[in-house]
């Protein structure tokens, strides 16, 4: 196995009663792809959004290629959000500006790249999601699951190291579930490591390398996703059967 390049050490965290992680470790390796399962209100996307400073954990260590980042700053964790991209549920587009200004806005906001370097990057883009020619459009004029895939641009154009997917399938139709996860294993192969947050078990199995379900705020489940499949554990069948209802 590659070495790690995220662990996450001895989580807690609660909102006011509600203690949501109670013990979570959990180590990223390069390159791989980890799917995070779990019943509503585990605290899945939680987790994500610990890992980049969006919730602060009560206790515990996040460490990225072995520097820990839990408890920096926000003008601290600015280049580390750049190595760990987020992409989010919605794809969480600007409504105001066009495709190309959606997938481009890193880059001005981050690289002194000239204008050119920016409309090669987002072209090359544009061709990985298959949406070339469709710079002009605006969000509103693309279905749900092209918002994401543009969304998913956005997230890979620096380039980062590990992207966090949250729920990168929900509300989609099968044929845009198909699209969405094709281009993540084309990500995957391109040797970026990924957190898969999902309910969507049967993509899980397709793209992730190991399966990860949380339970009552704790890892009842970290093993690849053949033995996610035939184990007999009851946590495990009883949240399959769940997600089949």
């Amino acid at each position: 196995m590659n070495e790690v390049i995220l662990e996450l050490k001895d989580i807690h965290k609660s909102f006011g009663k509600n203690n949501i992680h109670r013990g979570i470790n959990l180590t990223l390796h390069k390159g791989e792809s980890l799917g995070l399962l779990g019943g509503s209100g585990t605290g899945k996307s939680v987790l994500l959004r610990s890992v980049i400073g969006l919730e602060r954990i009560d206790k515990g260590e996040i460490l990225f290629s072995g520097e820990r980042i839990d408890n920096l700053s926000e003008n601290l964790l600015t280049p580390y959000r750049i190595k760990i991209s987020y992409s989010f549920q919605s794809g969480a587009l600007f409504d105001s500006i066009n495709v190309f200004e959606n997938i481009a806005y890193p880059l001005f906001e981050h690289t002194k790249f000239s204008y050119n370097q920016i409309r090669d990057k987002v072209a090359e883009m544009l061709k990985l999601i298959d949406l070339e020619g469709k710079e002009e459009l605006m969000p509103s004029d693309l279905s749900g699951g092209m918002q994401k895939r543009v969304g998913m641009a956005r997230a890979m154009i620096l380039n980062p190291e590990i992207i966090l997917y949250d729920e990168p399938t929900a509300g989609l139709d099968p044929a845009n579930t198909l699209n969405v996860i094709s281009l993540m294993q084309k990500l995957k192969q391109k040797g970026l490591a990924s957190i898969f947050v999902t309910h969507d078990i049967p993509s899980a199995i397709m793209l992730c390398d190991r399966i990860v379900v949380l339970h009552e705020g704790k890892i009842a489940f970290n093993d690849t996703p053949q033995k996610f499949q035939a184990s007999e554990d009851p946590i495990v069948k009883k949240f399959i059967t769940s997600a089949k209802d």
